[in-house]
């Protein structure tokens, strides 16, 4: 028995030494991600480096954006975050001063600069202080998309350019019951859910209207920036699209669902749209347009980053998987089989665009159009978070109908809890 007991703890010491072994011949990466469609990006990305790389495993996780960012703002300070994040700049820039994300390594520095490479606003996104942190992998702009079949039985051959039309071909396009029910949005607006993302369609009218959710002083201060003429006519517009013209409904379906199962004619996404339509719904006729103008046309740009955090323990090996990742024919392969735009502008797409059109309003957007961002604040996200909360209930309000003062009390308040959360934050432009 005891020769028994002596050989089984001999047999299991082998196996975890050669277990060991087998381990230590091996890098293990991890690759934490917000967006559960670039799974199959990620894995066609790793079979390819493995070719080259046998001894490289990477891992990748990707949950949804909210639940992410929640595992990324607890993991972090933790230092038991991933060794790769798939993230944007807003959301991680209060990590860079504790260390918990190091800036770029000098050849990453010099690829994020290089002449054409990348935008000058992703380098100014990516910079902090002196030095970048993180190198652009994708990025979100909007466009309006909408219903060529649809536009066509009501002899619209071209979609809205201005918020006049938008409302007029919204009316001609919604489709009632017997009862007068809503069956199909004239244009599907987002009115719940995402969190921060309520706060974030309603700015993608904002902006054209001419004000932000922040305007920003020359030393770095903010302070709210749409109590005024246009946060009114922004608030008014989802208002009276709900209730004086009734083209969009609570109790619909929304977004890229409702599109895709044409239970709305127009609405306003980014581009991974596009291959959602591929996957679910082929069959619709569709096609995308630039946003419509206001006082000005403008789409906002919002880069997702690659980055390497503190507790990784092969930071070049990190990093060069990335740079592996951003060939060229990767990003080609990105936008053409997930629809993500990529961040790369020294990327010939034409055989990606020639192929589906509904992608050149995202690669060529007009040139009188202005690009704007997320401020690289910490409290950025909780300002979106707060307004979002506060836009949820207003959309809720029948009665802000026809009622100025009481779209002006909404945007008053929520614009003085915008204020308050920079002051809380020492960010706030005084008088």
């Amino acid at each position: 028995m005891k020769r028994s007991i002596l050989l089984f703890w001999c047999v299991l010491a082998l196996c975890v030494i050669l277990g060991s072994s087998v381990a230590l011949g091996k890098t293990k990466l991890t690759l934490w991600g917000g967006y559960p469609e670039m799974v199959p990006f990620y894995e066609k990305i790793v079979n390819d480096y493995q070719e080259s790389h046998p001894d490289v495993e990477v891992e990748i996780l990707a949950s949804n954006l909210r639940d992410f960012e929640q595992k990324v703002y607890i993991s972090l300070p933790s230092n038991t975050a991933g060794d790769i994040l798939e993230i944007a700049t807003a959301s991680v820039r209060k990590f860079f001063d504790g260390g918990y994300i190091p800036p770029n390594p000098p050849d990453i520095d010099a690829m994020l600069k290089k002449e054409g490479s990348y935008s000058k606003f992703a380098i100014k996104d990516l910079t902090y202080k002196n030095d970048t942190f993180g190198i652009p992998l994708f990025r979100g702009r909007e466009v309006l998309y909408w219903n060529t079949k649809m536009f066509a039985e009501e002899g619209l051959t071209n979609a809205p350019t201005n918020y006049d039309e938008v409302i007029s071909y919204a009316q001609k396009l919604a489709r009632y019951d017997e009862k007068g029910n809503l069956t199909r949005s004239g244009i599907s607006l987002r009115l719940t859910g995402g969190g921060m993302g309520v706060a974030e369609k309603w700015q993608y009218w904002l902006y054209p209207a001419g004000a932000d959710i922040l305007d920003e002083y020359p030393d770095g201060k903010y302070r709210a920036g749409y109590d005024n003429e246009a946060g009114r006519k922004t608030l008014k517009l989802y208002i009276d699209l709900l209730y004086k013209y009734h083209v969009d409904s609570h109790k619909l379906k929304s977004d890229a669902e409702a599109f895709a199962l044409e239970s709305t004619a127009m609405f306003m996404r980014e581009s991974w749209v596009i291959g959602y339509m591929q996957e679910y719904a082929p069959q619709v006729e569709y096609d995308s347009a630039a946003l419509p103008r206001d006082k000005r046309g403008a789409t906002m740009e919002n880069m997702v980053n690659l980055y390497v955090t503190r507790t990784c323990t092969n930071p070049e090996i990190a990093w060069d998987f990335i740079k592996f990742m951003l060939q060229p024919k990767y990003q080609i392969y990105l936008i053409d089989t997930i629809g993500w735009l990529p961040a790369r502008d020294d990327v010939d797409y034409s055989s990606v665009y020639e192929k589906t059109p509904q992608y050149l309003e995202f690669l060529e957007i007009p040139e009188d159009f202005d690009l704007y961002y997320m401020p690289p604040i910490d409290c950025y996200t909780e300002i979106l978070s707060r307004l979002a909360e506060r836009l949820v209930n207003a959309y809720l309000d029948q009665a802000l109908l026809d009622n100025p003062e009481g779209i002006a009390r909404v945007i008053h308040e929520a614009a003085e809890e915008t204020n308050n959360i920079l002051k809380e934050n020492g960010l706030y432009q005084e008088e």
